[in-house]
């Protein structure tokens, strides 16, 4: 068994993409995902391949920031604002998490398919995915998903967030049911999925516990990079006091 670490937003902005290169030379995360809308994607790719993690790329879907790669999505209201951006209205709207009509879908289809197009053209081939704000696991883009899971066969999808005990039933009826789902679209999956702050909720901080975690499970865990005063962070962590992931 193992433990995947990925750093998300790849392609974001430049400081990121510094701070997920610095990330890989000190062996903190072993895969990253690529934001393909966003205007650093190309720098982003350029570095992957000079600090040589190119092969560790994956793709994080996005439909909550920035500008869209496809035209007709940027019509709907309920994806973008009026000068075209994605504006998070559905994200925030339990309905919309839920139901959408099949136009949205078709669309929705239709920008991540650009999407997987321009990680591809950068020249990426790992096809793993995730999503910008786990938008992934919404139901409707989840139907969204599929289309393409079929595609592109892709080697790897993320889990709906699992690392963690107790919760409300429906969400972890929900979680349970997606989970399986994405088990028979891809390849390969992991058996749990969550933050560093999850992992030690989930195992009380025992550098033991977590161990005996990674021999026994497939463990997913999501870190983001940055700089804050100069300090290689995960948003708020410095990134060298993650001890449970060097355990």
């Amino acid at each position: 068994m193992a433990v995947l670490i990925n750093a998300d937003d790849f392609g974001k902005d430049r400081e990121i993409n510094l701070a997920i290169a610095e990330a890989f030379e000190k062996g903190y995360v072993t895969h990253t995902t690529l934001m393909a809308n966003m205007p650093r994607a190309t720098e982003a790719a350029e570095l992957a391949k000079k600090k040589g993690f190119a092969g560790q790329v994956g793709l994080h879907l996005n439909l909550t920031e920035g500008m869209p790669l496809s035209q007709p999505i940027r019509q709907n209201p309920l994806i973008c604002s009026a000068d075209g951006s994605f504006n998070q209205a559905f994200y925030h709207n339990t309905k919309y998490r839920l139901y959408m009509d099949s136009l949205t879908i078709e669309q929705i289809t239709e920008e991540f398919r650009a999407q997987l197009t321009r990680y591809l053209e950068l020249g990426f081939f790992k096809l793993h995915i995730d999503s910008h704000h786990h938008v992934h696991t919404n139901l409707p883009v989840y139907q969204a998903l599929k289309v393409l899971g079929r595609e592109y066969r892709f080697s790897y999808i993320r889990l709906s967030r699992n690392l963690y005990r107790g919760g409300n039933v429906l969400n972890r009826a929900y979680k349970l049911w997606y989970n399986r789902s994405i088990k028979k679209l891809c390849k390969q999956t992991s058996e749990l999925f969550g933050g560093y702050a999850d992992l030690v909720g989930y195992t009380g901080g025992d550098p033991k516990v977590c161990r005996a975690l990674f021999e026994e499970k497939e463990v997913e865990i999501m870190v983001h990079p940055m700089y804050r005063e100069g300090v290689l962070t995960d948003t708020e962590v410095p990134m060298e006091e993650e001890l449970l992931l060097r355990s």
